[in-house]
């Protein structure tokens, strides 16, 4: 498979992000809307790493995305919570990344890689549920557990995902694949 540990990296991370989806996101229709995002959270990036290289999907990712702030795209509220449990859950699977939504927020502000006024958006939804603070992951044994559990990410594990999401996502995940396979086609 092209780009196994990028895939067994998101893979992880998909579900660091549905965990804290389910552990902080308690307003019923929040979180019924919430969890249908963590389903389909990143996997157009998954998708993208069996044919692209990984930057390449990654910048794709960016600029297609909502939910990161990168680009100028429109945003919704759920966008906000989208990218507040984003930053939240990156400690849980990503060593690189260890400041919890909180945290890295203030410190996007600090280094001026993100305005005020978005900053205080994103700030303003954590106070909304409950994570306006510097705990870490660190201090969320179950959280920790959980991940542990997913240590031995397999490449059919990874192609079930893919496929669920193409069976349950034609419109979104084929069409993008179908485009990726046009464009090479032609150039």
């Amino acid at each position: 498979m092209k780009n196994l540990e990028w895939c067994i990296y998101t893979y992880r991370h998909r579900k660091a992000f549905e965990y804290c989806v389910k552990r902080y996101i308690r307003e019923p229709v929040l979180r019924e809307e919430m969890l249908r995002r963590a389903a389909v959270h990143d996997m157009d990036k998954m998708i993208m790493y069996l044919f692209m290289d990984q930057k390449s999907a990654q910048e794709m990712h960016v600029r297609t995305q909502p939910h990161h702030l990168e680009n100028d795209l429109p945003r919704t509220y759920e966008d906000f919570v989208e990218t507040v449990i984003d930053y939240e859950c990156a400690p849980y699977t990503k060593p690189d990344k260890p400041l919890n939504a909180y945290d890295f927020t203030y410190l996007l502000m600090d280094w001026k890689a993100l305005d005020e006024e978005t900053g205080n958006k994103l700030i303003s939804v954590m106070e909304e549920i409950g994570i306006a603070n510097s705990t870490t992951y660190i201090d969320d044994e179950e959280g920790q557990k959980y991940i542990s559990s997913l240590e031995d990410v397999t490449e059919e594990m990874i192609y079930e995902e893919i496929l669920t999401y193409i069976n349950e996502h034609r419109d979104n995940a084929l069409d993008m694949v179908l485009e990726h396979v046009r464009k090479n086609r032609q150039g």
